[in-house]
């Protein structure tokens, strides 16, 4: 009973103190508080604002817009921080060595986001396609709708979204169906007979299609001879816009103009779409 008697003094000196302590903190908290929602709700509003700014514009790169909103987001939440640890009387100066040395060993633990990140800046510096632009890459192909830091978001073509880390893009081949202006095509056509009559009829088919381009001219000419009669070999090139569509419909087309031009049925025994192996000198062209 005495020693809570003489105890008594000292807790109440510590509740004094605790309570001038919270009085003269509870307003730097309440401010630093204040200043991280606004902090936050400012970085958010003006991704937004920047996103809706820049979309469509011609003068902003589409590819580097999703790098830009996120550098901008969290440059603007990373400051905020700082001054909310200034509010809170923390010393950043310390804090940015301490933050720096736990940065080093969570970089270590995560090489491999690192190595997205890398992967990412390469892709964005040398720029081996766009957004909008079809590519194949590692077994993923589709439509590239958004570039990141850490990873692409690739269209499928059945119209999935593909979420693809920039290290599976960066370390392997890419083949961009987009980027070049022009594309070939190779039809083989086996009829019977020698040819010569479905030969004529292919060329003026070809000639006479405005999406099969004029330079380099279409060609027609005789691949093989079978017991059966001729395989003959179209090579054209058309515009990228249009390659989709013509390789969906030259099958049909080229088979009604072989009727149309006396053929029967029975004569043409195979129209077919290759491509043209790569020791095959004919499917190199100066374009």
């Amino acid at each position: 009973m005495n020693n809570l008697l003489a105890a008594q003094p000292e807790i109440g000196g510590i509740a004094t103190l605790a309570w001038s302590w919270a009085a003269a903190f509870a307003p730097r908290l309440a401010a630093a508080v204040v200043i991280l929602v606004l902090g936050i709700y400012l970085s958010r509003w003006t991704r937004r604002g920047l996103d809706r700014a820049t979309r469509g514009r011609r003068r902003i790169d589409q590819t580097l817009r999703p790098v830009l909103l996120t550098a901008v987001q969290y440059g603007i939440f990373i400051l905020v921080m700082v001054l909310v640890l200034n509010q809170l009387g923390f010393e950043t100066t310390s804090l940015l060595a301490v933050l720096g040395a736990a940065g080093l060993a969570v970089g270590l633990a995560l090489q491999g986001t690192l190595s997205n990140i890398a992967a990412g800046i390469m892709l964005l510096w040398l720029r081996p396609f766009e957004i909008g632009d079809y590519i194949e890459v590692n077994g993923i192909s589709g439509v590239v709708e958004e570039t990141g830091l850490f990873s692409c978001v690739v269209r499928t073509f059945d119209g999935a979204r593909l979420f693809a880390p920039n290290s599976t893009i960066w370390n392997f081949a890419l083949k961009n169906h987009t980027r070049a202006p022009r594309r070939l095509l190779a039809i083989n056509v086996a009829v019977t007979g020698d040819g010569s009559v479905a030969a004529a009829a292919l060329k003026a088919a070809l000639q006479g299609d405005d999406r099969v381009l004029a330079d380099p001219p279409a060609e027609v000419f005789t691949d093989s001879l079978t017991a059966a009669g001729t395989v003959l070999s179209c090579r054209f090139w058309t515009a990228h816009t249009a390659y989709g569509a013509l390789q969906r419909t030259i099958v049909d087309e080229l088979r009604g103009k072989l009727m149309a031009a006396g053929m029967p049925p029975d004569a043409i025994q195979s129209i077919s779409r290759v491509v043209p192996p790569p020791a095959d000198p004919t499917r190199f062209i100066d374009i």
